[in-house]
């Protein structure tokens, strides 16, 4: 015996619509929210976040700042612990007869000292020695290795700053405009022969 369908109503062409609707919506809204998901992770940095929550970017560049001004207290304290350059002297490479000048403390063969900014030539009211000399040295070699045109004149200011600064960063160092025994170990110099009173043309990191 044939089973016997029971008929359709015929449907009018707005309800067919309707009904269309209804089938599809729920996969219109899964797409409109994949596609609000996508945008979401699009986002721009610097976007507010949702419910008016600070962009993360921003925290991040807040603890990118409070880091550096870390960095910037460390390097000064190591500074501070570091005695001025009140001299300067020639250091001599090995027994090649060739040496470099370069500043070091007073009455003293180290060179482990530094020079930095405000130093005019004197740091403090710490008066002994020629720390006029050690800047000016450092002043020349500067203008000869590294090609620049410093006031050679035994203060530490803006302009030696800032060409200490770039020689730091040329060499891959912390820049902090600060000469120190890094800065020297690493920067490049002019070598002098004391015997024969001359001076090499071309300049190296020998130290």
């Amino acid at each position: 015996m044939a089973l016997r369908l029971p008929a359709l109503p015929k449907l009018t062409p707005r309800k067919t619509v309707v009904i269309a609707l209804l089938v599809i919506s729920p996969f219109a809204v899964a797409g409109l929210a994949a596609n609000g998901a996508h945008h979401s992770s699009s986002a721009r940095p610097g976007d507010a976040a949702p419910g008016g929550a600070a962009p993360a970017v921003q925290l991040k560049a807040k603890d990118a700042a409070a880091g550096s001004a870390q960095t910037d207290a460390q390097a000064a304290a190591a500074a501070a612990a570091t005695p001025q350059c009140l001299y300067a002297r020639v250091v001599p490479i090995g027994k090649t007869g060739w040496g470099i000048p370069m500043p070091s403390l007073w009455n003293s063969p180290s060179t482990t000292c530094n020079l930095m900014y405000g130093d005019d030539p004197f740091r403090g009211s710490n008066h002994r020695g020629d720390p006029d000399t050690a800047i000016r040295v450092l002043q020349r070699n500067l203008n000869y290795c590294y090609g620049y045109k410093l006031t050679v004149d035994g203060i530490y200011g803006s302009n030696t700053r800032g060409v200490i600064r770039a020689v730091q960063k040329r060499h891959k160092l912390a820049v902090d405009g600060i000469y120190g025994p890094k800065t020297r170990s690493a920067m490049n110099w002019r070598l002098y022969a004391a015997k024969t009173n001359t001076w090499s043309k071309a300049c190296s990191s020998p130290l």
